[in-house]
């Protein structure tokens, strides 16, 4: 159904235009936590953090360590190199296969926009990553963390695609929503295993993402429901 798209020109428009409301209202968001809690006092936070991370974060036992291969494993998702080949694999089966150039927009600008806001944001607060023995190699700052973001913000979108063309074909939509939800906490879960983010951290990722998801997931699926008619009659679009 998507093999024409007559009004592509208002559709990215549309797209880009809520995607800098989204990039908006995220920085706001995210830099307003960040000084409320310097505001209030980092202790009350500082207790969660690391009273999670004590539960969380592998002891000296040989049992908690067989976790590490796994935890990287997942953690590797959610890094540069792999998320980015993911991003241009996802894109080029949806404009070959599903013959839509919007999925494939949103991909991969989901993709970028998770990945320059959360330097952007992270050079601007600069949270020291926690004093604990970091299991992989990191660099740069701690919060938001970057996983979490690009679990939620890109990988949301990828799952949240899947879902709609799901629905479009009156299909459950159960296993995308299950699988996506169990891979983006368990990247979360495992930055915080491996000692380089606070939990704050990942939540912190996790609130960028699901407003970057918030503005443009409506977005994509209105369009796959009506793809002729909504942007071209859309004020100011």
């Amino acid at each position: 159904m998507w093999s024409q798209e007559p009004h592509t020109f208002h559709f990215f428009s549309y797209y880009l235009r809520r995607s800098l409301y989204a990039s908006i209202v995220m920085i706001g968001v995210l830099l307003l936590i960040a000084y409320t809690v310097r505001w209030i006092g980092a202790a009350p936070f500082l207790y969660w953090d690391e009273r999670i991370q004590a539960a969380i974060f592998p002891d000296t036992t040989a049992a908690h360590h067989k976790l590490l291969p796994v935890a990287v494993f997942i953690t590797s998702f959610g890094s540069f190199r792999v998320s980015l080949l993911t991003a241009l694999g996802i894109a080029t089966l949806c404009w070959v296969y599903l013959r839509s150039r919007a999925y494939a927009f949103a991909v991969i600008s989901s993709f970028t926009a998770m990945w320059v806001l959360n330097t952007l944001i992270k050079e601007v607060l600069q949270r020291q990553r926690p004093a604990l023995q970091h299991l992989v190699e990191v660099g740069g700052y701690s919060f938001p963390s970057g996983h979490a973001m690009i679990s939620m913000g890109f990988y949301g979108m990828v799952f949240a695609i899947w879902a709609i063309e799901r629905k479009i074909h009156e299909r459950s939509i159960f296993l995308p929503c299950v699988l996506g939800a169990l891979l983006i906490l368990l990247i979360g879960l495992s930055r915080v295993y491996l000692g380089v983010h606070f939990p704050t951290d990942i939540v912190g990722g996790y609130i960028a993402g699901i407003i970057w998801l918030v503005f443009t997931v409506p977005v994509i699926y209105r369009r796959a429901y009506l793809p002729y008619s909504l942007f071209s009659s859309t004020p100011g679009s």
